[in-house]
Order: C-alpha cells, then sequence, then structure tokens
C-alpha cells in the first residue's frame, strides 16, 4: 500500500465485516435514530435515517475511530492486551472513560452539539444495538466495550444530521 493512497474501501470492508459478525446492522442503527427523530419531523422516513447513517460513516475520521475501537475489542477478546488493561476492557470498568471519548471525540463531536448531547443520552440509555452488544458482553459473549459507544455514537451522529438538515431545511 502505497503512503500517498490512503486505503477507504479496505477500512470500509474491515468495518462491515467485522460489524456482520456481530450482527450489526446500518439498518437497525437507522431505525432507533429515525424512532428518535420522528417525533421532531412526522414526514422523516427510515430511508432518510439510514441516508444519515451512511452520511455519517463516509467520513474517514469515523471510520478510523471505528476501526480503533474493533481492533481494541478484538484483542481484548483474544486476551492480546497487557494487564491491568485487558481486565478493565473485558469488564467494562465504568473508571476507563476512554471508550466514551474516543466516541465522543472521534465521532460525535463532528455533528456539533446534538449529537454530543444524544451520544451522552444513549451511553446511558443505551437502546439499540449497543444494548445488544453490551448486552452480550455483560451475559460472558464477545467484548465490545470501545463498539457499543461507537455504535451509540454513529446513531447520536445520524439523529444530528437529521435535525440539522430539518432545521436548515424550515427555515428555507
Amino acid at each position: 500500500m502505497s503512503k500517498d493512497v490512503y486505503p477507504d474501501q479496505e477500512v470500509w470492508n474491515y468495518i462491515q465485516t467485522e460489524l456482520e459478525k456481530r450482527d450489526i446492522s446500518l439498518n437497525e442503527i437507522a431505525t432507533h435514530a429515525w424512532e428518535h427523530q420522528r417525533q421532531f419531523n412526522h414526514e422523516l422516513t427510515i430511508d432518510e435515517a439510514e441516508m444519515a447513517v451512511r452520511k455519517v460513516l463516509s467520513k474517514r475520521e469515523v471510520r478510523n475511530a471505528i476501526m480503533v475501537a474493533l481492533a481494541i475489542d478484538n484483542l481484548a477478546n483474544a486476551h492480546q492486551l497487557p494487564e491491568p488493561l485487558q481486565t478493565i476492557i473485558a469488564e467494562d470498568n465504568p473508571c476507563f472513560g476512554v471508550d466514551e471519548m474516543l466516541a465522543i471525540n472521534g465521532i460525535a463531536q463532528l455533528y456539533g452539539s446534538i449529537a454530543v448531547s444524544n451520544f451522552g443520552y444513549l451511553d446511558v440509555h443505551k437502546s439499540n444495538a449497543a444494548k445488544k452488544l453490551d448486552t452480550a458482553q455483560k451475559n460472558g459473549g464477545q467484548i465490545a466495550t470501545m463498539l457499543d459507544d461507537c455504535i451509540s455514537a454513529i446513531q447520536a451522529c445520524a439523529e444530528g444530521y437529521l435535525a440539522h438538515n430539518l432545521s436548515a431545511s424550515d427555515m428555507e
């Protein structure tokens, strides 16, 4: 790979493959974004919400943050992290905070205050694919300490994208 060419397609393929392994679909994320945003726009369609999720995922910075999250979770699942980091991530220790920092600073802040606020809500009230990942981990399944927060951030950004675009179109 040339250092002048960024491997966008390879990154996207990696993310898609890893999400599929965890039974996470873009439609699932979009459905929850649509459910949260339709109270503000009753004409919002699921297709628009899915387009917003894809728009969020089209940003290289977002894909890079997700790729890092997946790599850390995969290393933790393979017990390849040094202690005490292995235990902290495996137990999703609430004092760790780096998972939230990656989701906020690497993803949510790219879509403004609505996305950051929504991420905070979704981090506390997991209600989507993030909850599925979190519950599976708590029940002895695959470690997803980093990824569950990234999934919440993607949803929060899609909601922010939809809200900003609705606000802009309402002003015209």
